[in-house]
Order: structure tokens, then C-alpha cells, then sequence
């Protein structure tokens, strides 16, 4: 599998990876600033992307970094997240090479001239 760095140039069906936080998930009063509980390791497939969001099947996800010393729960595989995609942006993504890159190209370009 080739990796390569995305600009923020997604596609649906693009297959990315990337880092992000793991929160706590209780909701408390904030007198503190909170801090996140780790990383994970996502792999997930674009599904939809509609304006500044994009939504993704979730295809793999690891903790790669566990800060309090308990469990971690990461995304669960095959439920579908939704993302901004700035967010996304944040946690350095690569998406994997497709073996038709031209395609893929031409499917960016042909996107590209709708939105104008």
C-alpha cells in the first residue's frame, strides 16, 4: 500500500489515514482546561462530502498513545463518523494511492468546475 500526503484534496471513495485525540468522554463543567486521554490511528473511507464536512466509514482505528494509563476505546470499525475538514487537516492525513491516479485526477478536475 503507497501513502501519500493530502492537501485537503478529498475525493468520496478516497481511502485516508490519520492522528487525532482521544477525549474524555464525560461532559463535565470546565474549570480546567482539558487535556486530551491519547491518540489514535485512523483509517476510515470517505463516504460524502458536503461543503466543509466530510463524513467516513471508520476501517480501521489503534490507540497509539494512552496518556491516563486506562483502556482507551478508539472509533469503532464500520460506524461512520463525521469530520470538518480542517479537522481532518490537523492530524496530518495521507490518503492511499489509487492505482488509477489519472482517473482520480480528472474526477478532481470534473469536481473542481461544478463548485464554480
Amino acid at each position: 500500500m503507497a501513502w501519500e500526503k493530502s492537501q485537503g484534496d478529498f475525493l468520496e471513495s478516497d481511502v485516508v489515514e490519520w492522528v487525532e485525540a482521544i477525549w474524555s468522554p464525560n461532559k463535565t463543567r470546565k474549570r480546567k482546561k482539558s487535556r486530551p486521554w491519547g491518540k489514535q490511528k485512523v483509517v476510515a473511507q470517505i463516504a460524502h462530502i458536503d461543503g466543509d464536512f466530510v463524513k467516513l466509514t471508520v476501517l480501521k482505528a489503534a490507540v497509539i498513545e494512552n496518556i491516563i494509563g486506562s483502556e482507551l476505546r478508539p472509533h469503532k470499525v464500520g460506524t461512520t463518523i463525521t469530520k470538518k475538514r480542517s479537522t481532518l487537516l490537523r492530524g496530518n492525513p495521507e490518503r492511499l494511492h489509487w492505482s488509477e491516479e489519472d482517473v482520480r485526477a480528472a474526477l478532481l478536475r470534473q469536481g473542481s468546475t461544478e463548485q464554480r
